[in-house]
């Protein structure tokens, strides 16, 4: 079933399944988000970690997939490349990166609309992803 997938369906199905569950946990734990922001500010050991977990993610994605043959493979792409390029950033220099950030990301409103935000592009992405699967069945 899956297997009809192609590479950017299947990137897009997931990377919108983590955009969805990102955004809810965004609007469902607002006050958690913002004390994870601080400590990846304040701690280095969970901005090093971050920014390992980015550059691998990101590098795993631009690896297999750096298409911009049209709108949903570009968008892969680019979700891949920022996510390398944040990944660089946090472990060059991250508390100047970080510091750029945490004044959005301690307001409970840039917080509410970055999670619902996050929500509709994580749907976009996954019926665009798995909108093939749905139709097959």
């Amino acid at each position: 079933m899956f297997e009809t997938l192609t590479t950017t369906q299947t990137l897009a199905g997931l990377i919108g399944l983590y955009f969805l569950a990102a955004g809810i946990g965004l609007l469902l734990d607002r006050d958690g988000v913002m004390k994870m922001s601080e400590a990846l500010f304040m701690q280095p050991i969970f901005g090093y970690l971050g920014g390992v977990m980015a550059f691998a993610i990101g590098g795993a994605i631009v690896a297999v997939h750096n298409d911009w043959s049209g709108f949903l493979a570009g968008f892969v792409s680019l979700v891949g490349w920022i996510a390398l390029a944040e990944g660089v950033l946090m472990l060059a220099c991250r508390k100047l990166f970080l510091g750029l950030f945490l004044p959005m990301a301690q307001s409970v409103g840039f917080v509410k609309a970055m999670g619902l935000g996050t929500i509709v592009a994580g749907l976009v992405l996954l019926w665009a992803g798995l909108a093939t699967l749905l139709a097959d069945t």
